[in-house]
């Protein structure tokens, strides 16, 4: 089992990016609420705890972790269509200009996905410091228990969230360094460029 999941997490290492990118965006599109419920009927105060979140926003978000993960693919993909066939030309065009666009603003595909997870994030502080100026909470039953377990809750989620924004980083910042080749062994120049010939396009930056 040791072996197994390392081994599982290369062999399928987009899948779990991705899996874990939209773990952290769901949870932290799921809003912690703690009320207070006063009711006459109670002698004291009772605390309910409550997770909010909308279906739409839910359902939406794979799209946002598929964006991000645009950013940690060259080309966004398009270097792997073939450009056998009559449309040879212009699928190598369209791999040129992916490239091309992913080069200069791969990082920008990470954005959406961070807006809504800080968003999300930033919730929760508001929502209990409200919640600690205007209701008589330390005198309803299990708030302070309720409070602990939430904010441990949250602090995970947000260092969950921020490992995976540098992992993402990373990765993004590895793969644009991979383009550019600064060894000078002529030999690897040399193969470098006839990789791009056989590509059809310049996979590998070589300078001059």
């Amino acid at each position: 089992m040791r072996d197994y999941i390392p081994k599982f997490v290369h062999l399928h290492c987009c899948l779990c990016v991705f899996t874990v990118l939209q773990l952290t965006l769901m949870l932290s599109m799921l809003e912690i609420r703690i009320q207070i419920d006063q009711s006459p009927q109670l002698q004291r105060p009772l605390t309910r705890v409550y997770l909010v979140g909308k279906l739409s926003e839910l359902a939406c978000s794979p799209l946002l972790s598929g964006f991000a993960m645009g950013a940690m693919h060259y080309g966004y993909g398009l270097i792997y269509l073939r450009t056998k066939g009559r449309l040879g030309g212009f699928f190598s065009r369209l791999r040129m200009a992916g490239l091309s666009v992913w080069q200069q603003c791969s990082p920008v595909m990470l954005l959406p996905w961070c807006m809504n997870v800080v968003q999300g994030l930033c919730s929760f502080p508001t929502h209990l410091w409200d919640c600690l100026a205007k209701e008589p909470c330390l005198e309803a039953d299990h708030f302070l228990l309720f409070a602990v377990l939430a904010f441990l809750f949250w602090n995970n989620l947000l260092i969950l969230a921020v490992t995976c924004f540098v992992v993402a980083v990373k990765l993004n910042l590895r793969m644009l360094g991979a383009r550019h080749m600064r060894s000078a062994n002529h030999e690897l120049r040399a193969y470098a460029q006839a990789v791009n010939e056989l590509l059809g396009f310049e996979m590998i930056v070589v300078p001059v």
